[in-house]
């Protein structure tokens, strides 16, 4: 090993909760000697996973515990159950806790129902930045072309699909 580096990510949502997610990336000597200083293509797009990584899980555990709220009577909606959910992103596909949540008992006399606040803020599983240029190059060359010409340059799947 030649040179290690650490990269720490940390993130605070109004509620004061942290999240901190870690990123190593190590370089060898053969690497160096052969003149390939500084951070590749693959370093790249493993720093922005974890980046990507981070971020969406923080900010979707904030929607969700900001959801939890009845908009009425301020208390906490009964939990239904929780599930994973995958959301493909341009820094790639992020895993996160899916709640569902029913509706408040107070305020709804009588009505038995749930609903997931993933699905308001992401309902195709996959965010706009990742679907436009997609539809974009998919427009000027087979789709399954353009999957493998995005997935060369950002941390998706090669032959994703939407």
């Amino acid at each position: 090993m030649a040179v290690q580096w650490t990269i720490t990510i940390e993130g605070k949502n109004d509620f004061g909760d942290i999240c901190r997610k870690k990123v190593r990336i190590d370089t060898s000597w053969e690497r160096l000697c052969d003149g390939d200083d500084g951070l590749s293509i693959e370093d790249g797009k493993k720093i922005m996973a974890a980046l990507q990584s981070a971020a969406v899980s923080h900010e979707v555990e904030t929607y969700t515990l900001f959801r939890r709220v009845c908009p009425d009577c301020h208390a906490f909606r009964p939990v239904k159950d929780y599930t994973t959910r995958r959301i493909r992103t341009v820094f790639g596909a992020v895993e996160v806790r899916n709640p569902r949540w029913m509706v408040c008992g107070d305020c709804h006399r009588g009505m038995v129902a749930a609903f997931a606040p993933l699905k308001e803020i992401c309902p195709d599983r996959a965010t706009p930045e990742l679907m436009e240029p997609t539809a974009r190059l998919g427009s000027m060359m087979p789709y399954r072309q353009a999957a493998t010409v995005v997935a060369e340059f950002l941390p998706v799947e090669p032959g994703f699909s939407i």
